[in-house]
């Protein structure tokens, strides 16, 4: 994570001002993180530069955005979604694109929970600018 000039924190640095939301929790495992990262790296690309510790793109939607899984050694972690999420063609309901955003997150979660051998909780939901790389 990034501080910023408030003393909060974000997970994301970039060259230009870039908002995204952040899903933010904890790898719940009783292995260290130094276990855990590895598997990481098999399963999913591994970002440079972009965050303060790992990130790793879980899924890119449909050109339009991106999930990225950040996690530090002390376990704590992030689903960042960047750019946009649209609704699909899949429903057509009223809250479809929310629910296919819910859909997303909980299949990303599960399935890096998987990959890892732990379970993803994840406690807060906030927007977030991306800090300028320096």
């Amino acid at each position: 994570m990034f501080l910023k000039a408030d003393g909060s924190e974000v997970w994301l640095q970039s060259s230009a001002r870039l908002p995204y939301l952040s899903l933010a929790g904890i790898i719940e495992s009783s292995e260290d993180y130094v276990a855990i990262r590895p598997r990481l790296r098999r399963v999913y690309k591994q970002l440079s530069g972009i965050a303060s510790d790992d990130a790793f793109l879980v899924q890119e939607i449909e050109d339009s955005g991106s999930l990225v899984f950040c996690a530090r050694p002390d376990k704590h972690c992030a689903l960042l979604l960047l750019g946009k999420f649209h609704r699909g063609r899949q429903s057509c309901t009223p809250y479809a694109v929310l629910e296919n955003l819910v859909e997303t997150i909980r299949n990303s979660a599960d399935g890096i929970g998987r990959q890892v051998g732990a379970t993803i909780r994840f406690d807060l939901v906030q927007s977030e600018l991306a800090m300028r790389a320096r």
